[in-house]
């Protein structure tokens, strides 16, 4: 059996989760860092980026929240910001009336697309995926995201 010291390598056989972690938590930053690269989007923060890209229909600020696994008062602020920019409003929520939905403007639809779009080919080009794998991964995200999510996220409106 080969003596290790303090220099040398420890060869340890890495499990499949860790695996996984290591290459979800690179494709993370990897992402995050791109989501702070982008120009066009008149100088939002990642933050506000990413809530824009939940904005596919409008939602409720707590359930926004649960979705970006934020603190309410951080998605407030964004949303605050989004507002500012012309890209959202909050419209009064026709199920109940005391609450608020957000949703976005025209210009908001608009900057949503193009950054779905940018974020899109980022992925591609930092996962070193092929299209095929991609689908893979999108549908073992799928099932990770409803395990953390729960089945209220396939229900707009609906918070837990």
């Amino acid at each position: 059996m080969p003596k290790h010291t303090a220099d040398s390598p420890v060869a340890e056989e890495i499990t499949a989760e860790i695996h996984a972690l290591r290459g979800v938590f690179a494709l993370y930053w990897r992402i995050d860092e791109a989501f702070g690269q982008l120009e066009f989007t008149g100088g939002l923060g990642r933050v506000e980026c990413f809530l824009l890209m939940q904005l596919d229909c409008p939602r409720r600020m707590g359930e926004l929240a649960r979705i970006l696994l934020m603190v309410p008062s951080t998605v407030t602020s964004a949303a605050d910001r989004l507002e500012q920019e012309g890209l959202a409003l909050r419209v009064r929520d026709e199920k109940d009336r005391r609450a608020f939905r957000l949703q976005l403007t025209q210009k908001g639809r608009s900057l949503r697309l193009e950054l779905e779009k940018r974020a899109g080919d980022a992925f591609r080009q930092i996962c070193g995926l092929n299209a095929e794998e991609i689908q893979e991964f999108a549908v073992l995200s799928g099932k990770i995201h409803q395990e953390i999510l729960g089945p209220a996220e396939q229900r707009p409106g609906k918070e837990t």
